[in-house]
């Protein structure tokens, strides 16, 4: 079942993307809500703690400062009630993530950061229609 407001749980580290992430989002989808992650590790409570529902979407920053995405990767394909969390990772362009390590663990999209506002608007648009609503 899908709910009323679309989650989206955002893992990175750069603070500075949180303002462009919550505006891009809010213009992409209106009603969805948007949390943040600095750490791997507060991601993994935040999924683990009933605080906060379960999320519609995770994106990813594969760069972040404690590099366990791998690790994370496997432990939500291993833990039944976050296997159907769609997973976007954003990397750098060319990725510096294993693309194939990613597909073993049942996560395929990786794409680059966006470089303006509106791309960023209309990629937050089209994710949220293929993947949450």
């Amino acid at each position: 079942m899908i709910p009323q407001e679309p989650v989206v749980f955002l893992a990175t580290d750069q603070e500075n993307d949180y303002y462009l992430y919550r505006q891009a989002l809010y213009e992409a989808c209106p009603t969805a809500v948007l949390y943040f992650f600095g750490r791997k590790d507060e991601l993994v409570q935040g999924l683990q703690n009933t605080v906060f529902p379960l999320p519609s979407l995770l994106i990813l920053d594969w760069k972040m400062a404690d590099r366990q995405g791998y690790a994370l990767l496997n432990q939500l394909r291993q833990t039944p009630a976050w296997q159907a969390i769609p997973v976007v990772i954003m990397d750098s362009d060319p990725p510096s993530v294993d693309q194939q390590k990613c597909r073993e663990a049942g996560y395929e999209i990786v794409l680059p950061p966006e470089k303006t506002y509106e791309n960023l608007v209309e990629r937050l648009r089209g994710l949220a229609h293929a993947l949450i609503l």
